[in-house]
Parts: C-alpha cells; sequence; structure tokens
C-alpha cells in the first residue's frame, strides 16, 4: 500500500481532527449494514445524467434505487455477491456479476462490487492512497482485478455515529473518461 499525506487549503473549515488510520479502517470494515441517500451524477464524452440514490447495504445484500428528482423509478437493483436482479420500465434482468449486469443495461461502467467499500472510503490493502491531515482518505487508486483505471476521490468528510463518513464521492474512470459523482445528503448506520 502506498500512502500520501496532503494538506489542502480550502474556504470550507477544516474539522480539528486526527484519526489513526488503521482504526478508522477498522470502524469502516466493521459497518456492514448502512444507507445512503443523496444524488448520483454519471457522464461521459456523449451523455450526462443524474438521479436520486438510496443505496441499502446489509452485509453481502444491496438494495439499489435511482429515482428521477420528481420521485419517478429509474431503476432498482437488488443483490448478493453471487446474484443480481436489475429492474427497469423495459423489463428485468439477471446476472451473476452485478457489474457486467449494470454496464449491460445502462452503460454504465461501475464495479458494483467494490463501490460497497468505495463509498465509505474504505480501501484494500494493495491500494494506492492519499490522506489528508485529518487522516481520512482524499484519494483512492484500487489495485484489483476488476476495478482498473479508476481513481476515487473523497471530500467533505462528516461525523455519523463517530466515524467520519465522506459525503461526496467522484470516481474517475481513465480508461473511457466517464466519471460518476455521488453527493451523500445522509449516512444511517445500522
Amino acid at each position: 500500500m502506498f500512502v500520501f499525506v496532503i494538506s489542502s487549503c480550502a474556504t470550507q473549515q477544516i474539522p480539528e481532527v486526527k484519526l489513526q488510520v488503521d482504526a478508522h479502517q477498522l470502524k469502516l470494515a466493521e459497518q456492514k449494514s448502512w444507507l445512503l441517500k443523496g444524488k448520483i451524477g454519471f457522464k461521459n464524452k456523449t451523455k450526462k445524467q443524474s438521479a436520486n440514490l438510496r443505496w441499502q447495504q446489509r452485509f453481502s445484500e444491496y438494495q439499489l434505487n435511482l429515482t428521477t428528482i420528481i420521485g419517478t423509478s429509474i431503476l432498482k437493483m437488488s443483490g448478493s455477491d453471487q446474484f443480481s436482479t436489475l429492474i427497469t420500465d423495459d423489463g428485468t434482468y439477471k446476472d451473476t456479476n452485478a457489474s457486467k449486469l449494470i454496464s449491460r443495461i445502462t452503460g454504465w461502467e461501475l464495479p458494483v462490487e467494490s463501490l460497497q467499500f468505495w463509498v465509505k472510503g474504505q480501501y484494500g490493502v494493495n491500494d494506492q492512497i492519499t490522506l489528508s491531515e485529518q487522516g481520512w482518505v482524499t484519494q483512492l487508486i484500487p489495485d484489483c482485478t476488476h476495478c482498473a483505471n479508476w481513481i476515487i476521490d473523497y471530500d467533505d468528510y462528516q461525523i455519523v455515529k463517530d466515524i467520519w463518513l465522506p459525503h461526496k464521492i467522484t470516481l474517475n474512470n481513465q480508461s473511457n473518461n466517464s466519471q460518476l459523482l455521488i453527493k451523500v445528503n445522509t449516512w444511517s448506520l445500522k
């Protein structure tokens, strides 16, 4: 694992926090049941899309809902490590690989299996990370089989039940020049 520490100047007031990195990552790993509500935006060279996001994680099972600003369902995706189902107005689709399923139906390249960790700011042993002065991850370059070419940037950490969690996550895919932006409105930890 490569670790970089950065210091940044921003107009936003930076909390006076000094996390112990390993202890913080352990707390994140212990969070296996949570609910995230916010907005998600996707853009590439040819299109931009945005939606409301509701993602519930219960251990290895997840439920992901995307809706329009007025609440109309765009898609519902649920599954576990072994199987995923995606429901749209056009039908119901199933696959053993969640990332391939969402790509096939929406065109979005998303490493769904890794995203459940990345949204929390959790990293793997071989990942390259950049840490803030406070001790949380500001950038993650994952080193895993199905997530090459991704760079994840984190901003706007806020404390939720004594755990610092990111509220703005930007995922850039260098291979296809696409970007995914997740703006978290609320985290609920179970």
